[in-house]
């Protein structure tokens, strides 16, 4: 895992090509390329008292819970890792031009914007 501070995030603003619903959803995360913390990111992680090594664990247990296809070869997924002291949702841009997947940001998702078990939207 990589963190790159200052970093402008290129997957932060793009058009969105595809919306449709993937079938296999959810589905265990598998990781292509390196993952690159973003500072976004970096600061939420902080802000919830959890350090990279934690979170590099529970990325390694997460699952994919929403994906849309994003123009330019890349896709962004919203996991879902529970293998913490609470749920956390993770937005991660899979950039296989750029061969890595940005993590952009962390959260605790709203229990009353979410069923029960934080994987689909009310």
């Amino acid at each position: 895992m990589v963190w790159r501070a200052g970093e402008r995030d290129p997957g932060a603003v793009t058009e969105v090509v595809q919306n449709a619903p993937v079938p296999d959803l959810p589905r265990p995360k598998t990781w292509a390329f390196e993952k690159v913390v973003s500072e976004h990111a970096f600061d939420k992680l902080r802000a919830i008292d959890c350090t990279l090594g934690e979170f590099d664990l529970l990325l390694d247990a997460a699952e994919v819970i929403e994906e849309i296809e994003l123009e330019l070869s890349a896709t962004k997924e919203l996991l879902l890792a529970i293998d913490w002291s609470r749920p956390l949702h993770v937005v991660v841009v899979v950039d296989a031009a750029r061969r890595e997947e940005r993590l952009v940001t962390v959260y605790e998702p709203d229990a009353d914007r979410w069923t029960n078990g934080y994987r689909r939207r009310r």
